[in-house]
């Protein structure tokens, strides 16, 4: 940056516009938390053999690194308040990506946290073989078979020993709910869920409330009711079965329109009645039931009569 003076006492500012750029670039390299470079970054697709991002996933890239984001004091301040046990080698830390499909969220995860010295087990969980064998090949590649692995089945069936976080980003549809039911049913301490397509709700809504009839008239606007609809409810269930709960934007809408997470730590916190109420009226006047209440039937039940 320069500034002259001109002869009438103005301030004339220039700035070095290469400079500038220069500047940018260089916080962007720092603040990334993730190196382009990383080879997990290539064999997934991400970036080219330069350690490049491909254009064509920058918003991809940006996506998990802005999930990792948010993932990374989650998981420090779970630990430090005693909801999640310090990993050891023993007992690392549990991580489990649920409809994982080509991995990029699950590999994220795994060199990001081994990267700052933390012990992890990541397992990926997705329905279609050939993601198992292609991810499973990957790991093997990169030599980190010991602490990730892959299974193809369903949400539902999956079998592990335990899991601290669970992790889902951009599960379609109903396979978000999966995600959220079998989380909260095999005792996950940590949830950070990215819904994608909503059509649960969708169906269900026929007639709306009055005065509210102006939100469903118009498609469009009544897609979008749906889909708030849908993770509000969402994220109310997962507080009444003891998780605090809060639904956050985790990337600009310029790299997806699906940018909504919730984010739950299960505090065992028993719900206040109001919560309760509240939830039970919201279905009663929309009259919709999400497939999630039908998931977690037991627990909120459970919960309530706590």
């Amino acid at each position: 940056m320069t500034i002259r003076i001109t002869k009438k006492q103005d301030a004339l500012v220039h700035f070095d516009k290469s400079a500038l750029q220069q500047n940018l670039e260089h916080d962007r390299a720092k603040a990334r938390l993730l190196d382009p470079s990383d080879p997990f970054l290539r064999s997934v697709g991400i970036s080219d053999s330069a350690g490049n991002i491909k254009p064509s996933r920058q918003d991809k890239y940006k996506q998990v690194e802005e999930f990792l984001r948010l993932l990374a004091p989650t998981l420090t301040s779970a630990i430090e308040t005693g909801h999640i046990k310090a990993p050891t080698k023993e007992k690392p830390l549990s991580i489990v990506d649920l409809g994982c499909g080509h991995a990029y969220l699950t590999f994220a995860a795994h060199q990001y946290l081994m990267s700052q010295g933390m012990f992890v087990k990541v397992v990926g969980v997705d329905v279609r073989q050939e993601s198992r064998t292609r991810n499973a090949a990957i790991a093997k590649e990169l030599g980190i078979s010991s602490s990730i692995e892959f299974r193809a089945e369903e949400i539902k069936s999956s079998a592990i020993d335990y899991v601290d976080v669970a992790i889902a980003l951009h599960a379609c549809d109903t396979a978000t709910d999966d995600a959220i039911a079998w989380a909260a049913q095999n005792g996950a301490k940590v949830l950070l869920v990215a819904p994608c397509c909503h059509h649960d709700l969708q169906s269900q809504i026929k007639q709306s409330p009055e005065p509210w009839g102006l939100l469903t008239k118009h498609g469009l606007m009544k897609e979008r009711l749906a889909d708030l609809l849908t993770d509000a409810l969402r994220a109310q269930i997962l507080k009444i079965i003891g998780y605090r709960t809060d639904v956050i934007e985790f990337v600009g809408g310029e790299h997806t329109p699906r940018n909504i997470m919730i984010r739950a730590v299960k505090t065992g916190t028993k719900p206040d009645q109001i919560d309760i109420d509240t939830y039970h009226q919201m279905l009663a006047q929309w009259k919709v039931k999400p497939i999630l209440a039908e998931l977690l039937e037991d627990e909120i039940t459970t919960s309530k009569h706590s």
